[in-house]
């Protein structure tokens, strides 16, 4: 099916065969996004690895975080962060046991720290000041507006309303986030001399150490390293609040927190460790 979308052309599909041919035989055709204000802004003019244009820097950049985080040493380490943060949820609720606790609210802090240890490492003090900012961001991305249905005309873009919101996030968000690569900067220049205290590395460590190689055919920079940074974070947490509202809006959220408890009783009782999808559950 075909939509035109003010000046965006729009093919719906709903075959495998279709979509096969869409993401894999013509996948360069097909491989460019339309033109998005909030993306625009929130990326530092497209140069992350999500919005930026298909050809050689959306290459480069795919290629170079690929090679640093999904090694076999990284995947072992990320598996680490998750045995360990659940360690910690567990550890959490034994102590509560015969007072009431507030699941939900306890889950999506596990997924926060899940999403965020990767990116910045255990400890990361600016955690709680940058979910909100991102949280709004996603929420203010979503739906319909006029100026990114017709890329083109400029004027739109500067007209709209969400755009002086945006701007504003875009600018605490920014703040925040040089912060953060200022202290791994200072922690890598440390531990050169051997005086830093050693640790895994994490997104931000793998991202500057790309930047200071300095080998690169397009130069990382600090814009690409936060924009990377973002479109990781925001796209983990839209995933996981994206699937509890689809829990709760198919009307089965009642059997999800009932086997929800049963999985938590079993892990309490020492039974089993909770590995990644597709490993095999460790006994305890």
């Amino acid at each position: 099916m075909h939509l035109q979308l003010g000046e965006n052309s729009t093919i719906v599909i709903s075959s495998h065969q279709l979509a096969e041919e869409v993401l894999r035989t013509r996948d360069p055709a097909f491989a460019n996004r339309q033109e998005v204000l909030a993306a625009k802004i929130m990326t530092y003019n497209y140069v992350d690895i999500v919005f930026s244009p298909y050809g050689e820097y959306w290459t480069q950049m795919r290629k170079s975080s690929t090679l640093g985080l999904l090694s076999p040493q990284k995947v072992r380490y990320f598996c680490s962060i998750r045995q360990d943060e659940v360690s910690h949820l567990i550890k959490s609720i034994e102590s509560s046991l015969g007072s009431p606790i507030n699941l939900t609210k306890m889950i999506f802090s596990l997924t926060n720290d899940i999403t965020f240890r990767p990116a910045f490492g255990k400890s990361c003090e600016n955690k709680d000041a940058l979910i909100p900012l991102i949280e709004e961001a996603i929420e203010l991305s979503g739906g319909l507006y006029v100026s990114d249905l017709f890329p083109s005309l400029k004027v739109l873009h500067f007209l709209s309303r969400k755009r002086p919101k945006l701007e504003r996030l875009h600018l605490k968000m920014n703040e925040i986030l040089e912060k953060i690569i200022d202290e791994h900067e200072q922690y890598l220049e440390s531990s050169k001399g051997g005086d830093g205290e050693a640790r895994e590395e994490d997104l931000v460590d793998v991202l500057l150490r790309l930047k200071q190689k300095g080998d690169l055919q397009f130069p990382m920079t600090n814009n690409s390293i936060k924009a990377i940074i973002l479109i990781s974070l925001s796209s983990d947490m839209d995933h996981w609040k994206v699937s509890y509202v689809r829990k709760v809006n198919a009307g089965v959220f009642v059997a999800v927190y009932l086997r929800t408890l049963i999985l938590l009783r079993r892990i309490l009782s020492r039974r089993i460790i909770c590995q990644p999808s597709g490993l095999q559950p460790t006994s305890m």
